[in-house]
């Protein structure tokens, strides 16, 4: 994949952000390409090897083309999670940690219609939290709002696709 100075990416497992840069750096006596991105959450700037861009999952946002469709995806939440504990655990620490806007949404779709039949346990709520900041920081880069407004935003759509 091609990155640009000023593309809307998304690092998983830290968010969305810009690509600031594109700087070389010495490292361990050879030089390295490096894109500096700086993300929504907690303003921060980090450093993606170029070389390593795939590797580390990197990929450019969706396109606000794409919010109608991610809210559908969300509303139906098809994602079929195992039922056991650790399974179903190790099964969303996955998809957080590939940081892919639809699994997010049918993660955040499953989660929410659970926590409404029945009460989250801690670590599920962690989880569901979790995918709501990661989604928060691409809609808030996509759409251009600061991360409290795109939250309300994904709060909103929550409320209006599932309850």
């Amino acid at each position: 994949m091609a990155f640009e100075v000023g593309d809307q990416v998304v690092y998983p497992p830290q968010g969305a952000g810009v690509i600031a840069e594109k700087t070389t750096r010495e490292v361990f006596g050879s030089q390295a390409e490096y894109l500096k991105i700086v993300l929504i959450r907690g303003n921060m700037e980090i450093l993606v090897p170029l070389k390593r861009d795939e590797e580390v999952g990197l990929r450019h946002t969706i396109g606000s083309e794409e919010i109608g469709q991610l809210t559908e995806t969300m509303a139906r939440g098809d994602l079929n999670l195992p039922s056991q504990w650790p399974s179903r655990h190790r099964a969303e620490q996955g998809i957080l940690a590939k940081g892919n806007a639809y699994d997010l949404a049918r993660l955040i779709g499953v989660l929410v219609r659970r926590s409404l039949e029945k009460s989250l346990a801690a670590s599920e709520r962690e989880v569901l939290e979790d995918a709501k900041g990661m989604l928060s920081s691409e809609l808030a880069v996509v759409q251009g709002l600061d991360l409290e407004g795109a939250a309300e935003m994904l709060e909103s759509l929550i409320a209006a696709k599932i309850g």
